[in-house]
């Protein structure tokens, strides 16, 4: 018991003097980083904190390290340092494809294990980098294709347990060009792990270890850092169903691998079938449901009432109201809502209460409510599919597209007023215009019926023209000229028109008339006249 004690101790401080161990937590870190950045872009606002990229996955990791562990010491599978360092190599040439599916051991350690035949067995000038290639020569691959299946069955567990968990939103343009939702699943899962180390003082006998040692009867164990990494963007349906989806084929091909290793046992080429069913089976698998979920509809649009909740902020209120990614909101503080400028411009007729109106997955509407505190998110925690191609608002933007649609609706507003009042105007114009027309029809069609009537009485009396008809006959300018000289050489008068005369007469009766109608009738009356204007 004091070798065990006394090699754990040793196990616990290589781990930590590993610099492997930190690649690892910096690459966590990094994915985080990366993470945020992006949704800030989309969103102006972070969902998960950088921190939360190690310790979620962390107690679902620690609990699958012990397990695997638990089978590694059982099994007594053997890793020395070459096969170590050449896993740590190929996860190196991987990490700058920033794919955290990419970065799991088990696509590292099976390069590995494919290349490892074809390594020399040294030659080279540094005595370091001979031991290694030693040591990949001589070693069993029969451990490394068991740890391979191993660490493969615990990543397909992980992503059916926690791979669907704190799933990052994004905005990205469907195939016709608008901006829809999607989630992200990526989870990176940090394992140490005891593995037997071919130098120490344990020593094994009867049935254990299972699998033979190639280092002789005694080892020792070493804590060495793994990571394992899932990574799939879902795109057609929810996050959960979707990472789900993915983790039951990847059990169907754990049967596959599980059995190629049992059967290398007897047939040694099978080794080489564990890591071959691991790589390509799971691209295979990933490749598979990336193109079917693609040929659907996202499910998270714009729609036309309503709106689709595509992330919930933790601890925020909307969190607090137990608020679900995929319900629907449809009223908030009684007013229907179609969009973000509709849901916050409701939050602001209430800015400490805020009740809701949801549908819920199974379509089905619920109350919640709840109190908004002051340093709330402005939307309590909500996020959409942006209203238009330009994205997502930040508050102020959000803030002031609200002021502005509400300036345009007022505007438009009063320009329907004034346009419907020159309508009327124009239709009274119009109306005024035809009611003169068909005054002017009416007294044209009367004067034709008058002279029908003239000309008819004119056929009745003959043919012989009238009085009238005479006079206004033109004279004869050579007749008139005649006349008027013998007037002159005679010295008489020329007479005038008789219709003329009698109208100078007329006229002269009228101005005695009027004279006389002025004049006073006596005396009397013409000094009370005077008396009367001297008053005045």
């Amino acid at each position: 018991m004091e070798a065990i004690g006394f090699e754990v101790l040793k196990a616990l401080g290589r781990f930590f003097m590993h610099p492997l161990t930190y690649v690892f937590i910096i690459t966590i870190f990094w994915f985080g980083l990366m993470r945020v950045k992006r949704e800030r872009k989309d969103f102006h606002t972070r969902v998960e904190d950088v921190i939360q990229q190690l310790t979620s996955p962390l107690p679902a990791a620690l609990i699958t390290a012990v397990c695997i562990s638990g089978a590694v010491l059982l099994l007594g599978l053997e890793m020395p340092v070459g096969m170590l360092v050449l896993w740590s190599l190929f996860w190196l040439i991987l990490l700058p494809f920033r794919n955290a599916r990419w970065l799991s051991m088990t696509a590292a350690g099976s390069l590995a294990l494919l290349i490892a035949p074809f390594l020399p067995s040294g030659g080279t000038d540094f005595a370091f980098l001979n031991q290694w290639l030693g040591d990949v020569e001589q070693m069993n691959l029969l451990n490394a294709a068991w740890l391979l299946a191993i660490l493969f069955l615990a990543e397909t567990l992980l992503v059916l347990g926690d791979g669907w968990k704190q799933t990052s939103p994004a905005i990205v343009k469907s195939k016709r060009g608008k901006l829809v939702g999607e989630h992200i699943a990526q989870r990176l899962w940090f394992l140490p792990l005891f593995l037997i180390f071919p130098a120490g003082e344990i020593s094994g006998g009867g049935w254990w270890p299972v699998v033979e040692l190639t280092g002789g009867q005694t080892f020792g164990l070493v804590l060495f850092p793994f990571i394992l990494g899932f990574q799939a963007r879902i795109y057609g349906e929810y996050a959960r169903d979707g990472v789900k989806r993915i983790g039951k084929h990847y059990l169907l091909l754990n049967l596959a691998v599980l059995a190629c290793a049992a059967a290398a046992y007897y047939y040694p080429l099978f080794i080489f079938a564990v890591p071959a069913a691991v790589l390509i089976g799971k691209e295979v698998i990933n490749y598979l449901y990336k193109s079917a979920d693609q040929r659907r509809i996202s499910m998270f649009t714009r729609r036309e009432k309503g709106l689709k909740i595509l992330g919930i902020l933790p601890h925020s209120t909307a969190a607090k109201m137990e608020l679900l990614v995929g319900e629907i909101i449809v009223k908030t503080n009684g007013r229907e809502v179609n969009s973000q400028r509709d849901f916050y411009d409701a939050l602001q007729q209430n800015p400490a209460y805020c009740k809701l109106e949801v549908k819920n997955l199974q379509g089905e509407l619920r109350f919640t409510q709840s109190s908004v505190f002051e340093k709330d998110h402005y939307q309590i925690g909500c996020l959409f599919v942006p209203d238009d191609e330009y994205g997502n608002l930040s508050s102020r933007a959000l803030r002031s597209s609200v002021v502005i649609n509400q300036d345009r609706a007022e505007l438009g507003e009063s320009e329907e007023r004034g346009s419907s009042s020159r309508a009327q105007e124009a239709d009274f114009y119009e109306d005024s215009e035809t009611e003169t027309n068909s005054v002017r029809e009416d007294e044209d069609t009367v004067s034709h019926e008058d002279e029908a009537a003239a000309s008819v009485d004119h056929q009745n009396k003959g043919e012989e023209p009238d009085a009238g008809e005479n006079k206004d006959k033109e004279p004869d300018p050579e007749a008139f000229y005649n006349e008027t000289k013998r007037a002159d050489e005679s010295g008489e008068s020329r007479e005038q028109a008789p219709d003329l005369a009698a109208f100078y007469r007329e006229f002269r009766e009228t101005q005695k008339a009027e004279t006389s109608m002025w004049e006073p009738e006596s005396e009397e009356e013409e000094t009370e006249s005077e008396e009367n204007k001297s008053n005045r």
